[in-house]
């Protein structure tokens, strides 16, 4: 049984490992975004709006598509990983009957929601994919009002 636990314990840390990662990426993918989207908002700050500025706010449009669709893929790579890692940590209760881990998991997210009622209603892949749209939004209404000059 030990030998099972151990091969258990081993996956989950690989798979806690590529959640970070997915994580990181996305953090990364959208701090990118980030920048060059202020870096563009500052260039119409300057400039003001000007046909010339046109392809400018099409590509706040494209990033922020690009954001929202790179955050959606990352969330679905850190779910399929936590679906995994929710079956070991199946198996390793039926292993370790004793050490409660399902029912000490329960607890901890009743307390947590609990402390956090309003915040745990609030899914942070939802946070991240508005902060994207809000971006495309930007460079839409920029680009309708560099259209109607």
């Amino acid at each position: 049984m030990a030998d099972s636990t151990d091969v258990l314990l081993k996956l989950s840390e690989q798979r806690w490992a590529e959640v970070k990662q997915a994580e990181d990426q996305r953090s990364a993918l959208s701090n990118i975004i980030l920048l060059i989207a202020s870096a563009i908002v500052g260039i119409f700050t300057q400039k003001g709006l000007d046909r010339n500025n046109l392809p400018l706010s099409l590509l706040l449009i494209f990033l922020g598509i690009y954001g929202a669709i790179g955050s959606r893929k990352y969330r679905e790579r850190i779910h399929y990983s936590l679906s995994i890692l929710k079956l070991y940590r199946n198996r390793l209760n039926e292993l370790h009957p004793d050490a409660q881990i399902e029912d000490r998991r329960i607890q901890a997210k009743e307390f947590h929601e609990k402390l956090h009622p309003l915040m745990t209603k609030f899914h942070p892949n939802y946070l991240w994919v508005t902060l994207h749209i809000s971006i495309a939004i930007a460079g839409t209404i920029l680009t309708i009002s560099i259209l109607r000059l």
